[in-house]
């Protein structure tokens, strides 16, 4: 019984669906026994989605395949040879498909594109095959309980002036404002360019105003910024800023041997930087490297942050905001 075995490593197209913001990799193993195919795909940190699905285009010796992705081996009976090579694109599915990475060995087709084909395919046979919906009798309105269900007792909801206490008991204020932003007025201080500095009048006016980034319904991914149940109204009003300077300032890994799950890039005038609590951002800040007293910007705001947990001489201040609400921490209080 002849056996055939092949590889192909997988790189990601569109970012938005790693786990820790990383760029999605991966490898996927293609190994026939006979005329049976299995397809064995490894992703690493692949984020999980709370609407619609992950699946896999596969092309082998000139036919397609698609495959909803299950977190194992997938199986297809009556293969061709995978002499040729194959290639495989993975895509998340929600009504149209979206192209999440791709990859090919051997002489497989090289554009992914072709592959995308199949899914609208795929939905079309779905809607053919959907059942009709059975009618709902007359007696009964959509959203109203039977006769016989009785009624949970109603709850009166305190007015302001009755939830103050309750607030002030649980420790926060869930109508407070912050009363500053010392992302916005000092992180691209020092820069070269000057549309840099304090992020430019256009890129404030992009972030501060109209919607801000995309929200996560409009792909369906749970977003690795967005995992958890924070509402993270100040990163998303930031989000479209923090990617134009991580794309545009080199990347510095100096603050990472202290805080592991971090990512930092140097603006020139300083490093900003996201750290990450259980996926998602959880501190936005700004650090200045620093040997002696704090820089005035930072005094009363900043932390001195040795540089290695061996040296406490060499290190940077850095100033934390809170990625839910934009309040600076203040590091003596917590």
């Amino acid at each position: 019984m002849a056996y055939e075995k092949r590889l192909c490593v997988l790189k990601q197209i569109k970012k938005g669906f790693s786990a820790d913001g990383s760029p999605l990799s991966g490898a996927v193993y293609a190994e026939r026994m006979g005329s049976e195919l299995t397809v064995t795909p490894r992703l690493a940190g692949i984020a999980p989605v709370k609407e619609g699905r992950y699946a896999l285009a596969v092309w082998a010796g000139g036919r397609e395949y698609c495959l909803a992705l299950t977190g194992g081996a997938l199986k297809i009976a009556d293969a061709p040879s995978l002499k040729d090579g194959f290639a495989v694109l993975l895509c998340f599915v929600r009504g149209e498909a979206e192209p999440v990475a791709f990859g090919c060995c051997g002489s497989a087709p090289a554009n992914y594109r072709d592959l995308l084909k199949i899914f609208s395919e795929e939905e079309k046979k779905r809607k053919r095959a959907a059942p009709i919906p059975v009618p709902m009798p007359p007696t009964q309105v959509p959203g109203a309980p039977s006769p016989q269900v009785p009624l949970a007792p109603a709850i009166p909801v305190p007015d302001a002036e009755d939830a103050a206490p309750f607030r002030k008991a649980a420790g926060y204020d869930d109508e407070a404002i912050a009363s500053d932003d010392y992302f916005r007025g000092k992180l691209f201080e020092g820069a070269e360019n000057d549309d840099a500095r304090a992020g430019g009048k256009e890129s404030q006016k992009a972030a501060t105003g109209g919607g801000g980034a995309r929200a996560d319904d409009e792909n369906g991914a749970v977003h690795p910024f967005r995992v958890g149940s924070g509402s993270l109204t100040y990163y998303n009003e930031m989000r479209e800023k923090l990617e134009d300077a991580f794309s545009k300032y080199p990347k510095d890994d100096r603050l990472q041997t202290i805080f592991p799950r971090s990512e930092w890039v140097n603006t020139g005038g300083g490093l900003l930087g996201v750290i990450y609590e259980n996926g998602r951002p959880r501190y936005i800040c700004a650090a200045a490297e620093s040997a002696g007293d704090p820089p005035e910007e930072m005094k009363g705001l900043g932390i001195f942050v040795p540089r290695t947990h061996f040296s406490d001489g060499e290190g940077f201040y850095v100033v934390f905001q809170d990625a839910d609400t934009g309040e600076t921490v203040k590091t003596y209080e917590s």
